[in-house]
């Protein structure tokens, strides 16, 4: 009896026994499948990874562990490849991530360490083959912004008028040249840049202002609008001395007091030949009429006109200087004639305004001379004394038709 109670009591203490051996061994065999299996390892973290507490655990370790095995493929795939192509790939990695590189290197160092060796040489030398190329490139870089400098420097030195010619004529020819210009202009002085475009083909200003940046166009347009304004004005002051007398002329625009050369240039630009004449013909000043011939000169040239009219105010000069001297001589003559014989000749001249001679510039009288206007300037040049006694032996009409006369401007 006490035997049967005895087996009966140890029934259930087996029975734990082979539970837990039959669990540790299930688990064993779980532990090795979950190492061994990566498919089965994946599901299991998966699961797990959703308990609370331990979850987060087993949901990063797969990602750890299969970036490690990755890293063994890449190294396993590396050291299978010709040096050159493995060389190129891990240059690459490097580059990017020099962490990740020298894990691989080690892994493949520890699979095959001589052909690491040599991919390790080999990336070297591509570190320093791209150290080069970007020092040639740079240097490159530095020759062409040389270039660009000592261009922009040429440009800004030689004449507006030579810049604009080689601009105009080069940039349809030379692609080089094209490609740079906008650099170029970037770099020049404003008011230089100004200069450029206000004569240039409209077309090419349109184009080499459109290539600039907003507000260096902007700044640019602004000046080059001022630039017309005072054009303007300067135009409009020749006009206003075209009608003024010689001498308030002479007084004003006969030196640099009021006005710069390079604005006297554009006012006698504007100017008539005959008025020009005139008043240069008063002026000793030889350095000074040199210099205002230069200015409209360079001023014809910037504004593209056909041939030049310094040439016709030579010439005219030449004539009213030759024609005052005669005046001068008549002068003295007269003043030593007797006063009623002078007035004779007065009162016969004075009604002839037949053009005796005349000066002719392109088929057209520039300069007119009838016995009236000899008469006249010969009496403006005299004494008031001696005028007035040659006026007393005129007729009382003659006399104040002569007097009308010398009062004209």
């Amino acid at each position: 009896m006490d035997n049967v109670e005895n087996v009966k009591k140890n029934k259930p203490k087996k029975l734990k026994v082979i539970i837990i051996i039959v669990f540790v061994v299930a688990l064993l065999m779980a532990s090795i499948f979950y190492f061994s299996n990566k498919t089965f390892k994946s599901k299991i973290n998966n699961l797990l990874g959703r308990l609370p507490g331990v979850g987060k655990y087993f949901d990063s370790s797969p990602i750890e562990s299969g970036r490690n095995e990755k890293k063994e493929e890449l190294a396993r795939y590396y050291i299978s490849l010709d040096p050159v192509a493995a060389a190129d790939q891990l240059y690459i990695i490097k580059k990017d991530d020099e962490k990740l590189y020298s894990e691989i290197i080690k892994l493949m160092n520890s699979n095959a360490s001589s052909k690491t060796e040599e991919i390790i040489k080999l990336v070297r030398s591509l570190e320093s083959r791209k150290d080069l190329l970007l020092s040639i490139y740079d240097e490159i870089q530095n020759e062409n912004e040389n270039f660009l400098a000592d261009e922009v420097a040429r440009l800004e030195k030689q004449d507006v008028s030579i810049t604009i010619n080689e601009i105009e004529n080069k940039i349809e020819k030379d692609e080089d040249f094209k490609k740079n210009l906008p650099a170029i202009i970037n770099m020049m002085k404003e008011e230089k840049v100004v200069d450029i475009l206000y004569y240039i083909d409209e077309a090419l200003e349109d184009e080499i202002l459109y290539s600039l940046s907003e507000n260096k166009r902007q700044s640019i347009e602004s000046k080059l609008l001022s630039k017309r304004t005072e054009k303007n004005r300067l135009e409009d002051t020749a006009s206003l001395y075209e009608v003024k007398s010689v001498e308030v002329a002479l007084e004003e625009i006969g030196n640099t007091k009021d006005y710069s050369i390079d604005e006297l240039g554009v006012i006698y630009k504007n100017l008539s030949v005959l008025k020009t004449a005139e008043i240069l013909s008063r002026i000793d000043d030889d350095k000074f009429v040199e210099e205002l011939f230069s200015s409209i000169r360079r001023e014809e040239e910037l504004s593209g006109g056909d041939g030049s009219i310094i040439n016709d105010i030579n010439r005219t000069i030449q004539f009213i200087t030759e024609y005052n001297k005669k005046i001068d001589d008549l002068v003295i003559i007269y003043e030593k004639m007797g006063a009623e014989k002078v007035a004779q000749i007065v009162e016969k001249m004075m009604t002839n305004d037949k053009t005796v001679t005349a000066l002719e510039i392109n088929s057209e009288p520039v300069f007119e001379i009838s016995d009236a206007s000899i008469i006249v300037d010969v009496l403006s040049k005299m004494r008031n004394k001696t005028l007035s006694g040659i006026m007393n032996y005129m007729s009382t009409d003659k006399a104040t038709t002569l007097t009308q006369m010398l009062a004209r401007p």
